[in-house]
């Protein structure tokens, strides 16, 4: 064996050492190999009491290792434990690093656990059995065997250790046999989730529809939540096609900032299933977030006429929501950011006293936002084929159609669609700063341009004041929406446009700001939004944070006026409500929204009052539940930044 290899299986370290058994091999049998090595040294789990599936929470990953698989990065390394263990192998690694590391960017995806369960993975091993020997075929086999081995080593460890028969039975059985039932099925998809490397649950209703027999699962998929919860992954989608599993999944879901529940709405929706979901929100949490299912299926067959209604339907919200159809697409889970803001700010300064008309000064920026972001979506290419040549993933190789029938890696364009996937920082900072620059600048006159530019620099306070009376977007105001419209139309059309480059099927942007808009709005100085310099920018498509003056029917109006079937992720909106909003009156503004072509809405239920507890204590509000930008966190985990961000937004009353 390997010297170096020798090394790693030494001092604990089974990836590292896999990743050096045979180093004339490709990059992805190592990386495979590796995979399967440090499987193959994992311990199973203990048991404990009370737990329904296996493994539970962040067991699974407590294994004391420096070197691990990661499910969007290929591998990770704690640098600082690997050179505790032996410098000498930091210093190998430190070398492979440098041909093989991850350039930058997220993945989400979700398996395709529906056919998993259906045909079991001794299935995908006759597949892969069926082709011509070498480095694909040989690696995956030996990875299947390191999957097998640990679940047959789980299920006696189960045993041993005083778990129910059923379900040492079911580790045994599932996932390399058919699931047989609903409870082997929820086990599987426990199992195949934790193998993926715990990113999303994709379509859990859906998937589980067939094996419906009238008992009551709710438990079983509160467990399985939880054990998404202790890890800090994603997401999860139900409906539109719903089932008793939809129902379990709303009972499951209270109380818990994860998943995101992915509830997708279509008119006729059961009076059952709203009634639980207004429920979990009126009880303080964010779960379920609403998704229009039209309205989305219309946008992605607009963009992608040639993928069948069929695969279309398994649309979901892969990481925070990007989107993704399930067990089909390697989609990126926010590739890159895209810093409106800071472009705006930047071409603020650069250009404002050479622009005579309003009109100039906005075809200058719609022109400079269009070459920044074409130059982003350049390099993100070239990142895919920097992955695709040096960054394999292994697990999801396996578990994604096309890569076995092609034999190709998943992230060489072995997923049947591949696309990029970008968000932005700052659209409605944007929207309300040009509508403030028109107004103060060349409509009224109020300021020269340099004028303009040293007060706000200065952030003059008699400036501010002003700004804060021009139109603004999220009041269903048509001088700031209608603007709004037409500048975000020229952002989403460079994705529309872009050629597809390498193996990439289409770039796709997402309006979703995950926790960015704190880090982005330290990079952008004073906006003539009337935001302040290092301001966190904003949250959603939502009017800014206290400027939804007009109340949250207003605000739904303008958001659904930006052309948001033109940008095919999802375009995320954060609504806050008082404990005191009827369901009755939450349903409509939702519904309301969801006719005009609005996407989704995410509700935080709290009050004004709690908020300045928790800002004030925030230790005594850890476990308060909130949305940020396309997720939900609990409060102890928010930076001082975030909370100010949350603490910031409209509350929005019964009545408004």
């Amino acid at each position: 064996m390997n010297r170096l290899a020798e090394l790693f299986y030494e001092i604990g370290e089974p990836y590292a050492a896999g990743l050096f058994e045979e180093p004339e091999r490709s990059i992805f049998y190592r990386h495979t190999v590796a995979h399967a090595r440090y499987l193959a040294a994992m311990k199973p789990c203990a048991w404990e009491e009370g737990e329904l599936l296996y493994p539970c929470g962040t067991k699974y990953f407590d294994t004391g290792c420096a070197v691990k698989p990661q499910f969007a990065l290929t591998y990770q390394i704690d640098w600082d434990a690997l050179r505790r263990k032996s410098e000498e192998g930091a210093r190998a690694m430190e070398g492979f690093w440098e041909i093989s590391h991850n350039p930058g960017g997220w993945t989400h995806a979700a398996p395709n656990y529906r056919r998993i369960l259906r045909e079991g993975l001794d299935s995908y091993r006759a597949r892969l059995e069926a082709k011509e020997p070498g480095d694909f075929r040989d690696s995956l086999l030996i990875l299947l065997d390191a999957m097998k081995d640990w679940c047959v080593r789980s299920a006696a460890h189960l045993r041993e250790t005083g778990a129910p028969g059923r379900l040492a039975d079911a580790v045994e059985r599932v996932p390399f046999r058919p699931a047989e039932n609903a409870y082997e099925g929820l086990v599987s998809w426990n199992l195949i989730f934790y193998f993926d490397g715990a990113d999303n649950l994709g379509c859990l209703d859906e998937g589980m529809a067939p094996y419906e027999d009238g008992e009551d699962y709710s438990d079983l998929i509160a467990q399985l939540f939880y054990n998404i919860d202790a890890v800090g992954t994603w997401s999860c989608t139900i409906g539109p096609d719903y089932n008793s599993f939809t129902e379990q999944a709303l009972r499951a879901i209270r109380g818990r900032r994860r998943p995101m529940l992915e509830l997708r709405v279509v008119p006729g929706m059961p009076e059952k299933l709203w009634r639980l979901s207004l429920e979990n929100i009126g009880a303080g949490g964010t779960n379920p977030s609403f998704y229009n299912d039209r309205a989305i299926r219309d946008m992605l067959k607009d963009r992608f006429s040639h993928i069948p209604d069929g695969e279309l339907k398994l649309f979901c919200g892969c990481g925070c929501t990007e989107t993704n159809l399930e067990g089909l697409t390697r989609a990126g889970g926010t590739d890159d950011n895209i810093p409106l803001a800071l472009i705006f700010e930047e071409y603020l300064h650069a250009h404002l006293t050479e622009c005579s008309t309003f009109e100039e000064f906005f075809e200058g920026l719609c022109r400079e936002t269009e070459a920044r972001i074409e130059a982003q979506l350049d390099a993100i290419a070239e990142r895919y084929l920097y992955m695709s040549e040096h960054l394999p993933n292994p697990m999801r190789t396996l578990f994604m159609d096309d890569c076995i029938d092609k034999g190709l890696d998943f992230n060489a364009g072995g997923a049947r669609y591949t696309w990029t996937q970008s968000s932005d920082s700052g659209l409605v900072n944007v929207i309300d700063s040009l509508a403030a620059v028109r107004e103060l600048v060349y409509e009224k006159k109020l300021y020269e341009p340099a004028d303009f530019l040293r007060k706000l620099t200065e952030e003059d306070p008699a400036l501010y004041a002003l700004l804060r009376t021009c139109p603004c977007f999220g009041t269903d105001d048509d001088r700031a929406d209608l603007l709004g419209r037409d500048y975000a139309s020229r952002v989403y059309a460079v994705y529309r446009n872009k050629k597809p480059k390498y193996f990439i099927d289409a770039f796709i942007l997402t309006e979703h700001q995950f926790l960015r808009y704190e880090g982005e709005g330290r990079r952008v100085g004073a906006t003539p939004d009337g935001r302040h310099k290092g301001d966190p920018t904003c949250d959603s498509i939502a009017a800014l944070r206290g400027k939804a003056s007009e109340g949250p029917t207003a605000m739904l109006k303008s958001a659904a006026k930006l052309p948001q079937n033109q940008a095919d992720g999802i375009s995320v909106l954060n609504l806050t409500v008082q404990k005191s909003f009827s369901d009755e009156s939450l349903r409509a503004l939702v519904e309301g929204y969801f006719a005009m072509g609005g996407i989704q809405v995410q509700v935080t239920c709290t009050s004004e009052e709690e908020l300045k507890d928790a800002m004030e204590h925030p230790d005594l509000h850890r476990d308060m539940i909130v949305r940020v930008g396309g997720y939900s966190e609990y409060w102890g985990n928010l930076t001082p930044a975030l909370r100010k961000a949350v603490f910031e937004r409209d509350v929005h009353r019964a009545g408004e």
